[in-house]
């Protein structure tokens, strides 16, 4: 085994992680909620995504998690609630949607979806 020298820095790869096939059934295709069911592989399928639960680390977790979370939450449910209450959303082409990711500093959609928004009301 090779010794790490001290104070090398060391980086996860949470991207291979989270496609890793030995945690997650059907690691490739899109489920948000597999973060909340029997689709992990884990045993234990209580936690919480403000405690230290390794599941969640691609979003932050136990010392390192992001100080604002408590904060985003709630924040994201009320501003994606309000921007599907006020606007229509219309696909600008007619072809399905492609979940293709490419990896690069984030990950980012292949080709990425493209929407115009229609207020819902007027003025």
């Amino acid at each position: 085994m090779d010794t790490i020298a001290d104070g090398t820095t060391t980086i996860f790869n949470m991207w291979a992680i989270g496609r890793d096939p030995k945690i997650w059934m059907d690691p490739l295709e899109f489920m948000p909620e597999r973060f909340v069911s029997k689709l992990s592989r884990s045993t234990d399928l209580e936690f919480s995504v403000l405690g230290s639960d390794l599941r969640m680390a691609p979003f932050g977790s136990g010392r390192k998690s992001c100080p604002g979370k408590t904060l985003s939450l709630p924040t994201i449910n009320f501003w994606v609630g309000s921007l599907l209450h006020e606007y229509k959303w219309v696909q600008l082409n007619a072809s399905p949607v492609n979940l293709t990711e490419r990896l690069r500093l984030s990950c980012e959609m292949t080709n990425p979806l493209k929407v115009k928004m229609k207020p819902r009301r007027t003025p």
